[in-house]
């Protein structure tokens, strides 16, 4: 795929990807942080260094173990993700796993990224990850959120009433010439369905 092809991919991507807005404010930090067991599945755009593409994940959180599938983005194919919450392991679409180092080069050659999924378990959630300096500032319009930590810049424009709580639907993650953009389709807090009817 050509660099201005890509490109108009995920522009397309992210403009069909409009919902209505959520009015409630998002969860306090403290009581989303808290969630141990979830699963988010919806779709991914990421453009990196003059290339771009999109596909789809399934991200299962289960205490410090982390799964993420991921499907298409930049030619990928399938791969899936594994962490403890120390280390990261990747499994490819022919079944060869490679962890940390290799998995990490994996990522940056497949993504164009280096996906910082230690933290992006909770930049899902809408709060910072623990342990390193952050800001969060929110506001009445779009973005609702804003998440300044580790050099990324998280803007979530709209969030989801799930099991309780007010979780991300829609929020853009950049660093430099990086842009992540998450599209979360359905939560599942403990085993419940995060739509609703």
């Amino acid at each position: 795929m050509s660099r201005f092809a890509a490109s108009l991919a995920v522009v397309a991507l992210l403009g069909g990807c409009a919902v209505a807005p959520v009015t409630s404010p998002p969860t306090p930090p403290d009581d989303v942080a808290a969630l141990e067991h979830w699963t988010a599945s919806g779709r991914i755009a990421i453009a990196a260094n003059g290339e771009g593409g999109s596909g789809s994940f399934t991200w299962e959180q289960r205490s410090e173990a982390t799964t993420l599938s991921i499907r298409g983005p930049l030619g990928a194919g399938a791969m899936q993700v594994s962490s403890d919450g120390q280390s990261v392991a990747v499994t490819d679409s022919n079944g060869r796993r490679l962890d940390d180092a290799q998995a990490q080069g994996l990522l940056r050659q497949r993504l164009g990224i280096d996906l910082p999924v230690a933290d992006l378990r909770y930049w899902m959630l809408g709060v910072p990850a623990p342990g390193s300096p952050s800001s969060v500032s929110d506001a009445a319009e779009a973005p609702r959120r804003v998440i300044e930590q580790s050099g990324w810049h998280i803007g979530y424009d709209t969030f989801r009433a799930a099991a309780g709580v007010s979780l991300p639907e829609r929020f853009t993650a950049t660093q430099g010439g990086v842009r992540l953009k998450v599209v979360v389709d359905d939560w599942r807090i403990g085993g419940a369905p995060g739509r609703g009817p």
